[in-house]
């Protein structure tokens, strides 16, 4: 019987800690990747992340998307990619939703998402799986815009594209340092890569599918790259914990009759 509600015990704890949420600004994040020292109009691939000491590669992609509407001049959220990088499709300035998802996921740095200064969008996007808030202090959301002068507004999405949480605009003053320049077919030299980390209590939810991204004439047209990190399901969390229980009574159990033989 003690076993019994030492385990419920436990997987409560777990699932609790699994709703957990942050609302400190998280720290700035190093982007690693391949090759070291890149060409910025070839290929840029995203290996890992490391953030608060801990290194990471293990990210959600973007799955689908569906651009709600613009204002257009030039072409709002366009893709885009490096002169002579490598891309699912042509660069188009009026692409289709499949060409936008195809553009944002993949970890080729170097195929963004364009968007003229003027111009305006709204553009829905989902990932792979869900992605859930847990106790690692690590941002679960990471973005690259090139050229570092741009906003971009976000909201969280469920599984049935409803928004949940609070909105939030990341503002090009708040930009880390990505550590790296890109020089894409839209632009006629190199520019250095900002970013941003957000942590879903930012967004007010502790869970998402996807994102709202939205963009005005004032946020000067972000050209931008976004992954996710991926957080285990809880069924996975939970069933670790219980194992690590019952191997700790099992261990108990072993040392207890032990003790009774001698």
């Amino acid at each position: 019987m003690k076993t019994q509600k030492l385990l419920i015990s436990a997987s409560v704890a777990l699932g609790s800690l699994l709703c957990m949420t942050t609302t400190a600004k998280a720290a700035n994040f190093t982007t690693n990747y391949t090759p070291n020292n890149p060409d910025p109009k070839a290929d840029i691939w995203l290996q890992s992340i490391t953030q608060n000491g801990q290194t990471f590669g293990n990210f959600s992609l973007v799955e689908s998307a569906i651009l709600r509407s613009s204002q257009v001049r030039l072409g709002p959220a366009s893709t885009d990619r490096g002169d002579n990088a490598s891309s699912p499709y042509a660069p188009n300035e009026t692409p289709t939703n499949q060409q936008i998802a195809a553009f944002l996921g993949n970890r080729n740095l170097n195929n963004i998402i364009d968007t003229e200064d003027d111009d305006s969008f709204n553009l829905d996007i989902f990932f792979d799986r869900n992605i859930r808030a847990d106790n690692t202090g690590l941002d679960n959301l990471f973005f690259w815009e090139r050229g570092k002068n741009s906003d971009l507004r976000i909201q969280a999405l469920d599984g049935a594209g409803n928004l949940i949480g609070n909105a939030l605009t990341l503002f090009r003053a708040n930009q880390g340092n990505g550590g790296y320049s890109i020089d894409t077919t839209e632009i006629g030299g190199s520019q250095a890569v900002g970013t941003w980390g957000v942590t879903l209590g930012q967004l007010g939810v502790t869970e998402l599918k996807g994102l709202k991204l939205t963009s005005n004439a004032s946020f000067s047209g972000p050209d931008f790259k976004v992954v996710a990190r991926t957080t285990p399901e809880p069924g996975v969390i939970l069933g670790l914990g219980t194992v690590a229980t019952l191997a700790f009574f099992s261990r108990r159990g072993k040392k207890a009759a032990l003790n009774s033989a001698n």
